[in-house]
């Protein structure tokens, strides 16, 4: 690792599908930084598809926070809600990292939680993918209410994470008070079309958003004329 990281500087680290676990995790903070070599600084990791646990996202927080990363991928290790606390905890006084991605990583409503309690401290976070999480519509709220006070984030992404009209409604409140999110992905969570019809009457007046993004919803035509009265009166997004 030392060598690799002392004669290839790079500012991005892509080891991705490289069945990477929690020793490995562990030798990547051994080895970066290292008193004995120059490293360009490090601004992105990317750790996708691996094997790492809450053990192991140890390391890669402490990694994270000293090398002063921007962008850390993880998303499709078993990380857990255990491995969402310690991300969250890493990052309530980190001031760099602006992009986290942990999509598909066995985080419940209690992930949901860690998440929010990171978004209610943390001013830098600009942009966090958590899609094919089963957070639930409570997970929904907790991350809606902190959401309300958040101005850094930008992207959210909450793809396939078990919505329905109820988690609709949470994030339509977020929406009216927010002006700060520009991007939303909540495709493939069945909010039906009285979900749109939240999602819609909240976005009358929201000026930030420029992406909705609600593909596979279980929206019919009624959800179609919900979303055409919306772009009537907003001018600002694209569907």
């Amino acid at each position: 690792a030392s060598h690799v990281l002392s004669c290839c500087p790079v500012s991005q680290l892509e080891m991705s599908w490289c069945s990477i676990g929690n020793k490995e995790a562990e030798l990547l903070v051994k080895y970066y930084p290292n008193k004995n070599t120059t490293v360009q600084p490090l601004d992105e990791l990317h750790l996708f598809d691996n094997d790492i646990t809450s053990e192991g996202m140890e390391h890669v927080m402490k990694l994270t926070n000293s090398a002063k990363l921007r962008a850390l991928v993880v998303s499709c290790n078993p990380i857990s809600d255990d491995g969402m606390a310690v991300i969250s905890e890493a990052l309530k006084h980190n001031n760099s990292l602006t992009t986290l991605w942990v999509e598909r990583c066995k985080l419940s409503m209690k992930g949901a939680v860690y998440i929010s309690q990171l978004l209610n401290v943390n001013h830098t976070l600009q942009v966090l993918h958590m899609s094919c999480n089963p957070i639930s519509d409570d997970g929904m709220a907790v991350i809606s209410e902190a959401l309300k006070h958040n101005t850094s984030l930008a992207e959210l992404w909450v793809e396939g994470c078990g919505l329905s009209v109820k988690g609709a409604e949470y994030i339509s409140q977020l929406l009216k008070v927010n002006h700060t999110l520009q991007v939303l992905n909540m495709s493939n969570n069945l909010i039906s079309d009285d979900g749109m019809a939240a999602i819609s009457e909240a976005l009358m007046h929201n000026t930030s958003l420029t992406m909705l993004r609600v593909e596979e919803c279980g929206l019919s035509v009624k959800g179609a004329v919900y979303i055409s009265q919306l772009l009537n009166v907003n001018h600002t997004l694209q569907v």
